[in-house]
């Protein structure tokens, strides 16, 4: 029995949190650099490419936080503004240079001037709009400052690991989840421009984790684009703080999250009490994550007890600094870094409905949740990236697996 017990406690986690991006297609990391001739430009909503053209070069900005599409043109006359105008500065890529004229679009501002000078580029991964210098120009908004202080700076692309203690049966469990992620930041404000979840695996006797489609069709489904942050500089340290994120596994997101932006300040009771998860008895809002016929997201367990337990799942979680868990100023991030998480959870089993396969879970109390975060660059160019950035997004998260294995906090 108490071998049965032991068991038990491995098959529950209390955050299980797949990997979202897209379906298995091919990553390009949006903080790709965003000038020059045939560059990619960085996007926070989108992105666009530079080409020659004409007499001139033209290189597109990129995609604002609304999502503009970038525009450069080359050679003929510019628009709005006398021949002294110069191209605004743009979010990320840099205007062109004809000899006739310059026609430039950053973010979603735009600037026109003849024969005008090139624009200015701005910092890597700052989806964000133009702003207009040539008399007489459109007025365009203002471009972003960048980070308030440079060696307190996200800006760029990150993978990461949380470590979730949970308790059942009295009995402590660590829960490895991790995560593909670009950052943009303005003044103190931090915001997710591209994530996909990548997996879990629960440290212990048994192992717990999700299968490769599982993973892969999970890809698609809560993304944390556009979750809202800060980081700003404390005193020697720097403080970070991530607001809440809610997630739905198994069912359908729209239907079971407390609010569309993810970051409602409600109790799992709360919403539970308003919004109850389906049931074996009552499935509606349930889907079939895997295409295996059966509803509900499947969780692998192999060990000491094996089996495939499918349910429904919904929990959030938040990232923050605190004593003890500073992270200490640097332009680079050579060094990964360690903050505190927090999280609650809730989770439906339909299938099985007996056995030591059925069990509940609740986070531990004490527990010192954390998340490490390892800083790969600014953009894709920097050679840190491409021992993580694999063919497709699921390799990709299997090496984010690889690089920060699994660990058990207690």
């Amino acid at each position: 029995m108490d071998v049965m017990r032991r068991g038990l406690v491995l098959l529950v986690t209390g955050a299980w949190l797949g990997c979202q991006g897209s379906n298995d297609m091919v990553l390009q990391a949006d903080t790709a650099p965003g000038s020059g001739a045939g560059a990619r430009s960085s996007a926070a909503d989108g992105g666009g490419t530079a080409g020659a053209s004409g007499a001139g070069t033209t290189a597109a900005g990129m995609a604002g936080a609304g999502g503009k599409p970038p525009a450069a043109a080359s050679g003929g006359a510019g628009e709005g503004g006398p021949p002294s105008g110069s191209a605004g500065s743009g979010g990320g890529g840099s205007a062109g240079q004809s000899s006739a004229g310059t026609e430039a679009a950053a973010g979603s501002g735009e600037t026109a001037g003849e024969s005008g000078a090139a624009g200015t580029a701005g910092n890597p991964g700052m989806g964000v709009a133009g702003e207009s210098a040539g008399e007489g120009g459109a007025a365009g908004e203002a471009a972003p400052a960048g980070a308030q202080d440079p060696d307190c700076d996200f800006n760029g692309i990150w993978v990461a690991k949380q470590v979730t203690v949970n308790e059942a049966l009295g009995l402590p469990q660590s829960s490895n989840n991790w995560y593909y992620l670009e950052f943009k930041q303005s003044g103190t404000t931090v915001e997710v421009s591209r994530h996909f979840d990548c997996g879990i695996e629960v440290a212990g006797s048994a192992t717990v984790t999700f299968s490769r489609n599982t993973l892969q069709a999970l890809l698609t489904r809560n993304e944390q684009v556009g979750r809202k942050g800060t980081l700003a500089k404390n005193g020697s340290s720097c403080k970070f703080e991530m607001g809440k994120f809610w997630s739905v596994r198994g069912g359908d997101e729209k239907r079971f999250l407390p609010n569309g932006t993810r970051d409602s300040a409600d109790s799992i009771a709360q919403v539970q009490a308003a919004n109850p998860l389906p049931t074996p008895a009552n499935t509606a809002g349930a889907v079939d994550t895997e295409s295996d016929g059966k509803l509900g997201v499947a969780v692998q367990v192999s060990g000491i007890i094996t089996g495939t337990r499918n349910s429904v799942q919904r929990d959030w979680t938040r990232w923050f600094t605190e004593s003890g868990f500073e992270i200490q100023p640097s332009t680079d991030w050579k060094t990964d870094l360690t903050v505190r998480a927090d999280f609650d959870n809730q989770e439906s089993i339909l299938d099985p409905t007996s056995g030591l396969l059925v069990s509940g879970s609740i986070p531990k109390a004490g527990a010192k949740h954390i998340l490490k975060l390892r800083f790969l660059g600014r953009d894709a160019s920097d050679p840190r990236v491409s021992a993580f950035v694999k063919a497709t997004d699921v390799d990709t998260c299997f090496a984010i697996q690889d690089g920060l294995p699994a660990e058990q906090l207690e």
